[in-house]
């Protein structure tokens, strides 16, 4: 419709505003997409599509399949690019990254994605054909349920048996959480040569049964403070669910050896012997010390006695140094019953100065010759003769 200046105005005085031109509309092709996505996780997108893995529980491992068809006339490369680094994309039954589709083909895509923590995931996949690209959007949330425990375990995610040789290292154990809900660990059985240390606390063994609970996460340090040889189990429990971490046994040995000679006695058995006889105990000699310890007599009692003090070795390779000391016992002077003997030696520049060697002895009263029938008639009949020979000689 057509309408005159007059017209316009007489319009104008019983209507407000004023009349325009209309606007003119057109349209424009959009490039076709030659890529088609069909999964059971795929869903809808404002900007395309996006395989949605939905809400699963953590820790765990998610894995989709999706489909990617070639919808367009003629062979396209798809090249995949480098996924997020949350995210393993791979071409099943192909090599590589490029899938080469011929028209109406589709090739299967792998998307797998790890987990072991609380965590909104966002992302995309971009596909290459020719010169231009194509984008797949991939989301996730991993919600836990529970506790989900992360140990450290001296430096290894799993427990293994941890020797502190003759070292003066300690052991570090760290539990952390993956998840919001609280994970409660304890620990039980501390052994009497090992403290233990955590959070400015200190517990030396032993400890039988639940000495220390905490909520994670915390840091914890374990070191041996008696001198010797040891060997133990510490017991570590948790409200993780998964069987392997709930209980927990932290096996454990050690060598503490000392700055100087420090030398600890194993007795010689006890013995049981005749006043009239002798015998030779052996006690044993270990040094925990890194010298050698040089050993003489302090004190030897009379029943007792020894050739020479010995020499016992430095502690090496976390195994203390040995040596033996002969003890000759002969009880002689002693009355028959229960007797116990310290034999006591120094040691050079040692920590203790000198150390006791107890003797636990037996004696019984010494045996009596009994005379024999036959030795007796013999006597008798020597006597006889004696008595003869003096009365033959007193009458003569």
């Amino acid at each position: 419709m057509t309408l005159s200046r007059d017209s316009i105005f007489a319009l104008q005085r019983h209507f407000l505003g004023a009349l325009s031109a209309p606007s003119r509309t057109w349209l424009e092709p959009l490039p076709s997409q030659p890529l088609v996505f069909i999964g059971d996780a795929m869903r809808s997108h404002s900007d395309g599509c996006v395989v949605d893995f939905g809400s699963v529980s953590s820790p765990g491992e998610e894995r989709r399949l999706v489909r990617v068809c070639n919808r367009g006339a003629e062979q396209a490369d798809v090249r995949l690019d480098e996924p997020p680094a949350w995210l393993i994309a791979t071409w099943l039954e192909r090599d590589g990254d490029t899938a080469s589709l011929a028209s109406g083909q589709s090739a299967t895509l792998e998307l797998i994605v790890p987990h072991d923590a609380e965590r909104e995931f966002r992302g995309s996949l971009r596909f290459h054909i020719a010169d231009r690209v194509e984008e797949l959007s991939v989301q996730m949330t991993a919600r836990s349920w529970h506790p989900a425990a992360r140990f450290d375990f001296n430096g290894s995610p799993v427990p293994a048996r941890f020797d502190f040789g003759a070292g003066d290292q300690p052991y570090a154990l760290s539990v952390a959480n993956a998840t919001s809900i609280p994970l409660v660990v304890t620990f039980a059985d501390l052994p009497d040569w090992l403290t233990f240390k955590a959070g400015g606390q200190s517990r030396s063994g032993p400890a039988d049964g639940a000495f220390f609970e905490r909520a994670a996460p915390f840091a914890v340090q374990l070191r041996p403070h008696k001198l010797g040889v040891h060997a133990g189990v510490l017991r570590v429990r948790t409200n993780d669910p998964r069987p392997e971490l709930q209980a927990i046994e932290l096996q454990f040995a050690a060598c503490v050896v000392a700055a100087t000679p420090c030398v600890r006695v194993t007795s010689p058995d006890r013995v049981r012997l005749r006043a009239d006889q002798t015998i030779t105990a052996v006690a044993r000699l270990e040094n925990l010390g890194r010298v050698a310890a040089q050993t003489s007599k302090e004190a030897v009692p009379g029943a007792l006695s020894i050739r020479e003090a010995p020499v016992v070795p430095a502690a090496h390779d976390g195994r203390p140094g040995s040596a033996t000391l002969p003890i000759r016992v002969a009880p002689r002077n002693l009355d028959p019953g229960a007797h116990s003997l310290t034999l006591t030696l120094r040691i050079e520049g040692g920590d203790p100065a000198t150390i006791d060697v107890p003797v636990q002895l037996d004696v019984d009263p010494p045996r009596r010759s009994v005379l024999r029938p036959e030795a007796i008639a013999a006597l008798f009949a020597l006597l006889l003769l004696t008595l003869l020979f003096v009365i033959v000689r007193g009458v003569s």
